[in-house]
């Protein structure tokens, strides 16, 4: 009876096993099948809904959601406008700056092309002795660059480097100092490398007066406070005609300073005559020195020049009083189509003098070598060399003495004071020393 018990259990619990593993396995189909089946998205989307619907309440989250989207939309949508139009006016103001500015510049440049030519050629005129055949002009390059001021004159010295037949004011990357009369709107002071001076402007236009800077000069009846006065006197085409030039004597203070005004002493008087835009004439009367007001007025000389032109060549005929014959004579400049010197010849009245100096330029237009020919033969030449910057000279000339066969057998050096020798057997040189 109790083993019939016990098998009657052990097939129960057999059954009751076989009936749970064949619904396990009824289930697990089911999901298997369930889950691997095709399902449009709008079934899987109405899932996901009703879920979401049921925990977060579907309305109410939407509704925020699109509200928070909106309004970070449209937030950026302003700060990108306001971006944008920051940036337009930033643009406008910086673009309305640089026109004033650009303005400003071109003005300012206009007004110094207007009035410096007039102001230079008249200082020029008055501070040196060289004869100006073709004033200087100025213009423009870019927005505010202006081009340097070059006048050509008729040079009497041979052996300078660079060009002098040229007289150049740097205007581009050295530009002169001045001052302006703001009420005026005229340049009051100007100071270059040759002058430095101030002007002062009267009811007549076509007169100029310029001075210059102060000293003292020792005299015999002791000490004075030199100032020197000009006038420049312009005709009607601008052109300068004559300059009166003028020390204001004054007494010395215990500090050196100017004291009360003793007398005014005209030292010199230049003039200048016209053919069309070519000067033709340049007269120069000097005053001898006065130490007292009493003193009379003398002339001490008179320097007269004519001068004519034949295309690029002008022949220059000077004359001294009192004379000097072998100063005085025929000077003939020959230039080239672009104002580079090419030769100077001179013929004295005394007929001591006839020579003819050649002039060559190097790629940069300054002087390369002058060759000095005299009575029709070349007995000299100058070569210049022009050293890189920093050198300890910046410019060597170089004397070459030549000899009846024409060769050259001697050399020195005018900036070293050295010199050289060659062989004339082997025709080699020897070192300098």
């Amino acid at each position: 009876m109790l083993k019939y018990l016990k098998l009657r259990a052990l097939y129960c619990l057999f059954i009751f096993l076989i009936n749970v593993f064949s619904l396990f396995a009824q289930d697990s189909s089911q999901n298997t099948e369930t889950r691997n089946l095709y399902r449009p998205p709008s079934e899987r989307l109405q899932d996901t809904s009703s879920w979401n619907d049921d925990h977060f309440g579907a309305d109410s989250v939407n509704h925020d959601s699109l509200e928070a989207r909106l309004r970070f939309i449209e937030d950026s949508l302003l700060a990108r406008r306001q971006f944008i139009l920051d940036s337009i006016r930033a643009r406008e103001i910086f673009v309305r700056d640089s026109i004033l500015r650009r303005e400003r510049m071109r003005d300012s440049v206009l007004f110094l092309q207007a009035q410096l030519p007039r102001l230079l050629e008249g200082s020029l005129k008055t501070f040196t002795d060289d004869i100006i055949i073709v004033p200087g002009r100025i213009d423009i390059t870019g927005d505010s660059m202006l081009t340097d001021y070059i006048s050509i004159i008729l040079p009497f010295t041979t052996d300078k480097p660079y060009t002098p037949w040229k007289s150049i004011i740097n205007l581009s990357d050295n530009p002169v100092k001045f001052t302006v009369d703001t009420v005026s709107k005229k340049i009051t002071t100007l100071r270059t490398p040759a002058f430095e001076c101030s002007f002062r402007y009267g009811h007549d236009i076509n007169i100029l007066r310029i001075e210059s800077k102060a000293s003292i000069a020792g005299t015999r009846s002791g000490k004075l406070y030199k100032v020197p006065v000009d006038s420049v006197f312009f005709d009607n085409r601008g052109r300068v005609v004559k300059i009166k030039r003028y020390i204001h004597f004054h007494q010395v203070t215990g500090n050196y300073q100017k004291g009360a005004p003793l007398f005014l002493h005209l030292t010199q008087v230049k003039q200048f005559e016209y053919s069309g835009d070519v000067l033709t004439q340049y007269h120069v009367t000097k005053f001898c020195d006065r130490e007292q007001a009493s003193e009379p007025r003398k002339v001490c000389s008179i320097l007269t020049c004519n001068i004519t032109k034949q295309q690029n060549r002008y022949v220059l005929s000077k004359h001294s009083d009192p004379p000097n014959e072998y100063a005085d004579g025929i000077f003939t400049y020959e230039f080239d189509p672009v104002d580079l010197l090419k030769s100077i010849s001179f013929r004295n009245v005394k007929n001591t003098e006839d020579w003819t100096t050649f002039v060559e330029v190097n790629e940069d237009g300054n002087v390369s070598r002058y060759i000095y020919q005299n009575q029709g033969a070349v007995r000299k030449t100058l070569l210049v060399n022009y050293n890189p910057p920093g050198s300890k000279y910046p410019v060597e000339t170089i004397t070459c003495i030549f000899e009846d066969d024409g060769v050259s057998y001697y050399w020195i050096n005018n900036t070293t004071g050295k010199s050289r020798q060659r062989d004339k057997l082997t025709m080699e040189w020897g070192p300098w020393q």
